[in-house]
């Protein structure tokens, strides 16, 4: 396999929420989003997961372009990781085969 080959993968990261951690993601959203803003890895999508009130968020999403590597510590490197918001967390590679990755938001 081509060394370039292993940085083009998808990851699909799901984070979780433990119960009862909303105040904890508040406290360190604005640290979320500065990692966010600052990452080296292609964030191809990512957003919270909400309930179905469509508001209270319960997790995030993202969908990230690199090495499995690469994906991993730029998830433990975020603020909501360090700070023991999420309690489940998947990290999947993904196959795009339909669809477009831009989204409009309803």
């Amino acid at each position: 396999m081509e060394a370039n080959a292993d940085e083009s993968r998808l990851w699909i990261i799901s984070a979780f929420d433990k119960p009862g951690q909303l105040p904890v993601r508040m406290d360190n959203y604005d640290a979320h989003r500065a990692h966010l803003n600052a990452a080296t890895i292609d964030i191809v999508m990512a957003g919270p997961t909400v309930a179905d009130d469509g508001e209270t968020p319960t997790g995030s999403f993202f969908v990230v372009r690199g090495s499995r590597a690469a994906a991993e510590a730029f998830h433990q490197a975020d603020p909501f990781f360090k700070a023991g918001v999420w309690g489940r967390i998947e990290i999947n590679q993904f196959l795009h085969r339909r669809g477009s990755a831009v989204v409009e938001q309803v």
